[in-house]
């Protein structure tokens, strides 16, 4: 993670099982709660990422509200099979 400014942080991830990902959620919100934590941030951050950027909003009770764009990647069918 990398603080750019009191609103503004840069992350690169690397996911256990998946390797380098070029955008997460749970890791924005994570870094971005750290960030807050240890002063460096204030409480309605975005998060940048090689995949894009996203909104994180920490509020004192703790919760954790995350805005941004939502991009199709994939498609696919699962087979009932799978639920018995």
């Amino acid at each position: 993670m990398k603080v750019l400014d009191r609103t503004n942080i840069k992350i690169e991830i690397w996911e256990r099982g998946a390797g380098y990902t070029l955008a997460s959620g749970s890791s924005s919100c994570a870094a971005a709660a750290v960030a807050n934590r240890l002063g460096l941030c204030d409480s309605n951050i975005t998060v940048h990422m090689p995949g894009g950027k996203i909104e994180i909003v920490l509020s004192k009770d703790r919760s954790i509200t995350m805005t941004g764009a939502v991009t199709k990647v994939a498609e696919g069918l699962i087979s009932d099979e799978i639920f018995i």
